[in-house]
């Protein structure tokens, strides 16, 4: 177990640095300048010693890699930098937008998980029955509509047409229902669908024939072989599917004007913003890759099947792999 988790924060550290120096590559490679935004150079008149003097106080007269050894260093004593727009810290920046992100994010988690699970069982207790096929259907189309479409249709509805729901102008609470109701669809037809497949795939599995034979009660035989190694592998994957939460928070956020973390990382992007961009990209890789962790940790934990997996994998004195090996001959009649 100790292994694990420390193996699991070396690959946690280098896939920040990967992520991070990328980030900091294409964005210096990208076309455009910051110092275009910064001074309005297409709505003012500003001399070219303006434009020397802004890039100096930037760092953006040095080369490449003095420039990502700057921003390393900075990084190295958990400094984000300045905002090229507000000059204010970025990791500042940063939590002033986080909270809408996080609710959107584990809303939409908790949500989809509500109603993915009831139904998903009762999918698979009414397999190729009517219901069933209903649920099969309804995800079928829930998973090839694009989120900002579903979107739109739901804010127009809810919010133009019946207008019973407010959007992030107001500043409640109920502004989150329709963001959150938006990014559910997909990954509730997702679930369902692995949920049905899971539930029918154990059910018909050895461990509970066998259960059956040792006289095991169904409840015993529901709730440990059947629901506990279904509902298992789901734990990592919602570490996962945080991931891509947050990537589709950024189209989200936009759609329905909600201030999140997301949407300042569009407005980011289009003036150039450099560091707030690294910032905002390390902050989210760092936080997916720690949800990720922590899934597989609690995994491990609650699945002696992957403990022992895991430790047989690491373990160089391990000969159990040796069990199914016959030498040559051994099929041969004598």
């Amino acid at each position: 177990m100790f292994k694990t988790i420390i193996s699991k924060i070396l690959q946690m550290i280098i896939v920040l640095f990967v992520l991070t120096t990328i980030t900091f590559i294409l964005m210096k490679l990208s076309p455009g300048n910051p110092v275009n935004k910064i001074l309005h150079l297409d709505t003012s008149q500003v001399s070219q010693s303006q434009i020397k003097a802004t890039e100096h106080q930037l760092g953006l007269d040095h080369s490449l890699l003095s420039q990502w050894w700057h921003w390393f260093s900075q990084l190295l004593h958990l400094n984000l930098g300045t905002s090229y727009q507000t000059g204010a810290p970025v990791s500042k920046e940063i939590m002033n937008y986080i909270v809408p992100t996080l609710i959107i994010t584990f809303g939409t988690l908790i949500l989809s998980m509500l109603v993915s699970i009831p139904l998903g069982v009762i999918a698979a207790i009414n397999y190729h029955k009517t219901l069933d096929k209903m649920i099969r259907v309804l995800t079928s189309l829930s998973v090839s509509l694009p989120s900002f479409f579903i979107g739109l249709i739901l804010l127009f509805i809810f919010n133009q047409k019946l207008n019973v729901l407010p959007t992030s102008e107001d500043g409640s609470i109920a502004a989150y229902i329709l963001p959150i109701i938006t990014m559910s669809v997909g990954m509730c037809a997702y679930y369902i669908r692995l949920i049905r497949s899971n539930l029918l795939e154990q059910y018909r599995s050895p461990v509970v024939e066998a259960s059956r034979l040792r006289g095991m009660s169904e409840r015993y035989i529901l709730f440990h072989d059947i629901f506990k190694p279904t509902l298992i592998p789901i734990i990592p994957l919602l570490g996962l599917s945080v991931g891509s939460l947050i990537g589709g928070t950024v189209v989200i956020e936009n759609l329905f004007d909600i201030p999140g973390l997301g949407y300042f990382l569009v407005d980011s992007i289009k003036s150039r913003d450099y560091p707030v961009i690294q910032g905002c990209v390390l902050f989210i890789g760092f936080f997916v890759v720690i949800i990720n962790t922590i899934a597989d940790i609690t995994t491990l934990f609650i699945d002696p099947k992957q403990r022992y997996n895991r430790s047989a994998k690491t373990n160089i004195f391990n000969f159990a792999h040796l069990r199914n090996y016959k030498k040559e001959g051994d099929d041969h009649e004598v």
